[in-house]
């Protein structure tokens, strides 16, 4: 600290930033400096819903840390009241957090003679909430302390730019007490200059140190870094290795100064590398490369990455160039996994026609895959990457069953998959069919949701059509059904049911179900089954047959069978089938004329009406009019 019995000027002003800005001073510039609102308010849209977000501050007591770079770490703790009013919902959400916003403060000189104290700008992790008893329904949680992360940010820039002038610490009383000149007058004095910076090999020549002490800061400096350093002559020689670089060879340092580390350099590599150090050594560009180096530990060439800058001095001579290696195999390795595995995936995603999305809860950003952007007819540019940017573009009448969803499978983790419409950039509609899932931490509140979405309009507009054809072709065989087993009611009480083909098991149960519906609707006394458009009897045939007979007796008629041609009645007696118990009649005339017998009707005067009509056909001349009373 001492040279030659006095202080070196930034000596002496590192000892007067120390005796002037103390801790106290710095808590009591942070609260005096950046006054937060007792209430901020502002609207805000949470899951597709427009709420207001109230805020009321209550700031603590400051803690301030002094750190190993001069630099200050204040600590403002605040109490927070927040309320949450969203649109359609009758009571309010209230929320109690805590906060804290941490600020890094850094004094440094300034001229006029004064200490400027430096606010590094907030960064989002400046604002830290407390732990706190969230639940699984609590998941808006953490959007809403997004959400005031945001809020106390703009307050604290906003802030901290008004105050820009009035962060200035004034030296004039100190440093006179200190020089003995209290009574100095403020424009007497000059600011100090800046510190010195050292450059290269010349700062020895500057502090007056022998090449021999710098040499030997260098080496302690240069092993106490966790990765590969070294140094080269302006020739371009290695003078000086870290210990990392000898433990990665395993070689001494008189084995790899100099020209020795080409020797563990892949032989591929060399013409490459050599020519790119030489250029470097003659421009004075800065060095950047990469080449395959041999590593003693697994006997294998590795990829690394290699950069180094000339040290000049005052005369910009180089007179040092300070390089550093790093092994990059293995990131190299896991970037190449990594794109494999995105290839694969974006392979898969393309083959799937499913675009896919990533939903951070937190901040409210949705990242869309370009099939997702190509379903909304959209470019990446004119997106706008929120909840909101997606909700607004779902049709009005699928948003509540879309937040129903969103909000069941957050609260309740019930499944999420729903199929709902969503407006291409041309105003028209499209089928979406959508799936995800949500992200939980460890005090169960979700954080991220990913997923995808298909496309399904062309698929709903095919079922559809398929849809239509079905019915289509239902009502046809409903059609062709009613002409197959037609139902003809020839006389009051008296049905008659033509068969025609080939009776099976599926046409008879129909057959069966029409006919017996006819009698019940109808309560005919008798039915008559027509089979004279049957050309073969089987077994299976004249069972169907009995059991027609057998179904409509149960409702109280008379089943009559006729048209029976006599290779079927050949079939019949062949097969030993008996029909003894069934009524069978040669043709419908004769079954109907037993009906109306058997009802009571008489047919006798409709026959001899009959004969005079043919009577009086044959003899034309003859015709006379005949009366009811007398025909």
């Amino acid at each position: 600290m001492v040279k030659n019995g006095a202080l070196t000027l930034e000596e002496f002003g590192r000892r007067l930033i120390e005796l002037t800005v103390t801790e106290d001073v710095i808590r009591r510039r942070a609260i005096a400096l950046l006054p937060l609102a007792r209430r901020e308010e502002r609207e805000l849209k949470i899951v597709g819903k427009m709420a207001r977000l109230t805020v009321d501050f209550q700031a603590g007591d400051a803690t301030v840390m002094r750190g190993m770079s001069g630099a200050f770490d204040v600590s403002i703790p605040q109490a927070l009241a927040v309320r949450v009013d969203t649109a359609g919902e009758a009571e309010a959400a209230e929320h109690r957090l805590g906060a804290t916003i941490v600020l890094r403060i850094t004094p440094r000189p300034c001229a006029p003679l004064g200490i400027f104290l430096d606010i590094a700008e907030p960064a989002a992790e400046s604002v830290q909430f407390a732990e706190s008893q969230a639940g699984p329904r609590d998941y808006l949680r953490a959007r809403i302390e997004e959400e005031v992360r945001k809020e106390l940010l703009r307050l604290v820039r906003a802030r901290i730019a008004e105050t820009d002038a009035q962060r200035t610490v004034d030296l004039e009383e100190p440093l006179a007490r200190a020089l003995g000149v209290a009574g100095a007058e403020p424009g007497s004095r000059e600011a100090p200059p800046p510190p010195s910076r050292l450059r290269g090999a010349g700062a020895a020549a500057q502090l007056g140190a022998p090449a021999s002490e710098l040499d030997a800061q260098l080496r302690v400096f240069g092993n106490a870094m966790p990765v590969q350093v070294w140094t080269a002559r302006p020739d371009g020689q290695l003078n000086f290795v870290n210990r990392v670089i000898l433990d990665y060879f395993d070689r001494t340092e008189e084995q790899v100064i100099g020209e020795g580390w080409l020797a563990m350099l892949h032989p591929d590599d060399v013409p490459r590398t050599i020519a790119t150090w030489t250029r470097c050594l003659e421009t004075g560009e800065p060095y950047d490369t990469e080449f395959r180096l041999w590593r003693a530990s697994d006997q294998a060439y590795r990829e690394h990455v290699v950069s180094a800058l000339p040290q000049r001095d005052a005369a910009g001579n180089i007179v040092l160039w300070i390089g550093s290696t790093t092994d990059v195999a293995d990131v190299r390795r896991t970037e190449a996994a990594l794109r494999r595995s995105e290839a694969r995936y974006r392979l898969f995603a393309e083959a799937s026609n499913e675009g896919v999305w990533f939903w951070n809860i937190r901040e409210d950003t949705i990242e869309w895959s370009d099939r997702m952007l190509e379903l909304m007819g959209v470019s990446r540019e004119a997106w706008g990457g929120t909840f909101m940017s997606f909700f607004e573009r779902v049709h009005p009448d699928d948003r509540s069953a879309v937040q129903a969803a969103v909000k069941a499978h957050l609260e309740e983790r019930r499944p999420f998959e729903l199929e709902y419409r969503l407006r291409h950039e041309d105003g028209e509609y499209r089928d979406v069919f959508i799936r995800g899932m949500a992200e939980w931490d460890e005090r169960g509140v979700p954080f991220q949701m990913a997923g995808g979405a298909t496309d399904i309009t062309e698929k709903k507009r095919q079922q559809a059509m398929l849809q239509e054809r079905l019915e289509i072709i239902e009502q046809q065989q409903e059609a062709i059904r009613a002409l197959s087993t037609p139902i003809i009611e020839v006389w009051k009480g008296v049905l008659t049911m033509p068969v025609l083909g080939v009776l099976d098991e599926q046409r008879s149960q129909q057959m069966m179900e029409v006919l017996l519906d006819a009698v019940a609707r109808t309560r005919c006394r008798h039915a008559i089954i027509d089979l004279t458009g049957v050309s073969a009897l089987d077994a299976g045939t004249a069972d169907h047959v009995l059991r027609l007979i057998d179904a409509v007796a149960l409702l109280g008629a008379q089943g009559i069978v006729v048209g029976i041609r006599p290779e079927v009645a050949q079939t019949v007696v062949s097969l030993g089938l008996d029909l003894s118990n069934i009524k069978t009649l040669s043709n419908l005339r004769e079954a109907l004329l037993f009906a109306m017998q058997s009802s009571g009707v008489s047919v006798r005067r409709r026959r001899r009406r009959r004969a005079l009509r043919e009577d009086a056909d044959e003899t034309p001349s003859a015709r006379e009019p005949l009366s009811e009373r007398g025909g």
